[in-house]
């Protein structure tokens, strides 16, 4: 009898060691998942967050801007309805490759950069050659181009650049100068699409983390003091 209660022992305390070894490995596989759930959320929302925010607020139509002035991190939606000519772009250092052009937009504050990507570069030049032939007796431009983006500050060379060629369609420097830092409309239609699908599924990713990690660790106390 003595033996067999000690094998029974023995057996009884191999059971419990399996079963918590499950119990450990199921623990470090939830909480691997939560942590790499956690890292993506992060990453997600740490490269979304601000586009997403500017394109969930009202957007506003392109002439609305021209017509009533514009602010930094506005949402800008719609057509743009009429543009001057292209005077910068940016590519490489013997601009083979081109990967923004920039339009002086006339508003009622003197002008609004527009920045487009190459793709809408056509498009713009349409628009420009129309609004020209309006300019000269003809008719309303009708080749809108729609475009999505947000309002910011021009920085870099782009204010000299703006200047120089405001000076050339005839503003003077003073009126240039009452313009104050000139404000920029960047196209990002793109990264504005996917900013709405990215920022929430990290905020999903985050919360499943919660559940995954900090409610049960909740529960358990909870349990613990009872």
């Amino acid at each position: 009898m003595r033996r067999k209660r000690e094998g029974g022992q023995s057996a009884n305390s191999m059971y419990g060691s399996a079963g918590r070894d499950s119990t450990d490995r199921k623990t470090s596989v939830k909480i691997f998942a939560a942590m790499t759930m956690a890292i993506i959320g992060i990453a997600l929302l740490a490269g979304n967050w601000s586009l997403f925010w500017i394109s969930i607020k009202p957007g506003f139509d392109v002439e609305y801007l021209l017509d009533n002035g514009a602010r930094e991190g506005m949402h800008v939606s719609g057509r743009v309805p009429y543009t001057y000519d292209c005077f910068a772009s940016m590519g490489d250092y013997d601009d083979t490759h081109v990967s923004s052009y920039y339009y002086a937009l006339p508003a009622a504050e003197g002008m609004i950069i527009l920045n487009i990507p190459p793709q809408k570069q056509k498009d713009m030049e349409k628009l420009m050659e129309e609004t020209n032939s309006y300019l000269g007796g003809g008719g309303w431009p009708v080749s809108q181009v729609p475009i999505e983006g947000y309002v910011t500050k021009a920085q870099g060379r782009l204010p000299y650049l703006l200047s120089q060629y405001m000076l050339e369609i005839g503003y003077t420097q003073e009126e240039i100068d009452a313009m104050g830092q000139p404000l920029m409309i960047q196209y990002d239609a793109e990264k504005m699409q996917k900013a709405r699908i990215y920022a929430p599924v990290g905020v999903i990713l985050l919360a499943l983390e919660v559940l995954l990690i900090v409610i049960p660790i909740v529960v358990r106390k909870l349990r613990d003091s009872d």
